[in-house]
C-alpha cells in the first residue's frame, strides 16, 4: 500500500495551498493502493477483497467534507462542460467512495452524506450527454462518460448491496 506518510503529507498540502492538484494526487495514490477494490465488471462474480480499506476514522477528518465540496463543483460545471481535468477528478471521487464502501464499517456514513445525490445528478447528466451526441463527437466524448456511468453502478451497489448479493445470484 502507498506510504501512510505520503498520503498525509500530500493532504496536509491541500488543506494548507487548497490546490486541487494536490487532492487530485492524493486520490491517484489512495486509489491506485486499493485498485482491486473497484472491481466494476458485472459479468463476472465479484471477487474476494484480500485488503480491506480502513475506516472512516483513519482517514483525514475532514476529508469528506472537502471531497462532497468538490463533487458538487463538479456538478455544477458538467451542464457547461467540465474540462478533462474535472472529468479525471470526478472519476477519482467515485472511485474512491467504492473503496472506501468496501469496508462495510464505512458504508453508513458514505450513505447518509449526499454523495449519492451528487453522483446520480453527474451520472444523469453524462447519460443525456450521451444520448445527445453526434457522430463527430462519438469517439472523442464517451470514454470518461461511460467509465463514469459504469463507476456509478459499482457505487450504488457498494451502498445498496455491499455484501454483492445481486451480483452472485446473477452470475448463478
Amino acid at each position: 500500500m502507498a506510504s501512510t506518510e505520503r498520503l498525509y503529507e500530500l493532504w496536509m498540502l491541500y488543506c494548507n495551498k487548497k490546490d486541487a492538484g494536490y487532492l487530485k494526487l492524493w486520490l491517484e495514490i489512495y486509489v491506485g493502493a486499493y485498485e482491486k477494490c473497484l472491481d466494476v465488471d458485472f459479468e463476472k462474480p465479484p471477487t474476494r477483497l484480500e485488503e480491506v480499506p480502513p475506516v472512516m476514522s483513519l482517514l483525514p477528518d475532514n476529508m469528506l467534507q472537502v471531497l462532497r465540496h468538490q463533487l458538487l463543483q463538479c456538478v455544477q460545471k458538467l451542464s457547461d462542460g467540465l474540462e478533462e481535468e474535472q472529468q479525471t477528478l470526478a472519476l477519482l471521487l467515485v472511485k474512491f467512495l467504492i473503496i472506501v464502501c468496501r469496508n462495510l464499517s464505512n458504508v453508513e456514513e458514505i450513505g447518509t452524506c449526499s454523495f449519492i445525490n451528487h453522483v446520480i445528478t453527474m451520472t444523469t447528466l453524462y447519460i443525456q450527454q450521451l444520448k445527445s451526441r453526434t457522430k463527430e463527437k462519438e469517439l472523442a466524448d464517451q470514454t470518461v462518460a461511460e467509465e463514469f456511468v459504469r463507476h456509478t453502478l459499482t457505487f450504488c451497489e457498494s451502498l445498496y448491496d455491499p455484501y454483492r448479493n445481486w451480483r452472485r445470484r446473477a452470475a448463478g
